[in-house]
């Protein structure tokens, strides 16, 4: 057999073998219009056209009361010692919240932890978890009141850094467990939750919270028998942290040259060490304003100088 006899034989076998094009239009006609084809063909086409609707077709079930909870299912850290107790009744009322918490409710998290830093004894909402057992856990962060700073418009709480506080909830129990900070020539430039607006009283608030830690005015703040803070005055309309040096008066009328706040100059003593200092003072005299004061007390060298403010040169 020639070669060109073998080559038209296996074309036409392989025209034998290849369907025709007809052959596979009815293959694929057949195999659509097969029952179980049809019922996923008319499925797909019913959720393309009623999918814009399934929100409407599905009843909403936040209403219901098995998926709901009352505030008692709400488990809010506990304020400390100087921090109100009504905060959550008072975030419930400014914020508008339902008396029955919708648990379905999307972003119900998200609205209850703005709800709660919204207020101004609130410094930061951790977490909020809705968690599958009806229950609701919101975990915060108190500010503690820290200061009174005297102002020409009154007194006014803030906490360690100088955030104001509400006055309302303060009343002279609660004032009298705090430092006074005095020479202070600014007010609020905001309401309560709000920052001072001024750098003296943040330094000077920072100091107060270190004089009193955790709200203890007797470890050393009573203990030296001190008095007030005293801010000085800048000498520049916009003072860094290091050019404010503060002073501490006491009760007999001496004067302690402190110096600067905590963490503004770390070529300073430390807190710790200028408090012992004082109480190296009190232990050698019997407290810092006698015999013989009252005195002016430099803490902020290794030698602590004491000058008897009875001497004009020190008044």
């Amino acid at each position: 057999m020639s070669k060109k006899s073998a080559g038209s034989s296996e074309k036409a076998k392989a025209k034998a073998v290849e369907p025709s094009r007809s052959t596979v239009a009815l293959t694929v006609r057949k195999g659509l219009f097969q029952p179980s084809m049809l019922w996923w063909l008319a499925s797909a086409l019913l959720v393309v056209v009623f999918l814009p609707y399934l929100p409407w077709l599905i009843p909403d079930l936040r209403g219901l009361p098995q998926y709901q909870i009352g505030w008692d299912r709400v488990q809010v850290t506990p304020p400390p010692p100087g921090v109100p107790t009504v905060i959550v009744d008072e975030v419930r009322a400014t914020a508008k919240l339902p008396e029955r918490l919708p648990l379905l409710e999307q972003g119900l998290a998200a609205r209850l932890a703005a709800a709660f830093a919204a207020h101004p004894w609130v410094a930061n909402v951790e977490r909020v978890e809705v968690e599958r057992q009806r229950h609701i856990t919101i975990a915060l962060t108190y500010r503690r009141p820290a200061a009174l700073v005297e102002s020409r418009g009154g007194y006014y709480p803030v906490d360690a850094e100088g955030v104001l506080l509400p006055p309302g909830d303060f009343n002279s129990d609660a004032a009298a467990k705090l430092p006074v900070v005095q020479n202070i020539k600014t007010l609020p430039q905001g309401p309560a939750g709000e920052g001072w607006g001024d750098l003296t009283v943040v330094c000077a608030a920072r100091l107060a919270a270190a004089l009193v830690p955790e709200g203890d005015i007797e470890r050393h703040w009573n203990r030296l028998g001190l008095s007030a803070l005293i801010a000085p005055t800048p000498k520049v309309a916009d003072p860094a942290a290091e050019d404010l040096s503060f002073e501490i008066l006491t009760r007999g009328g001496s004067i302690v040259t402190w110096g600067r706040a905590p963490g503004a100059d770390s070529l300073e003593p430390s807190v710790e060490e200028k408090l012992a200092r004082l109480s190296q003072v009190v232990q050698n005299q019997g407290s810092l304003d006698g015999p013989g004061g009252p005195y002016r007390i430099d803490i902020r060298h290794e030698v602590i100088s004491l000058q008897s403010l009875s001497d004009r040169r020190y008044r």
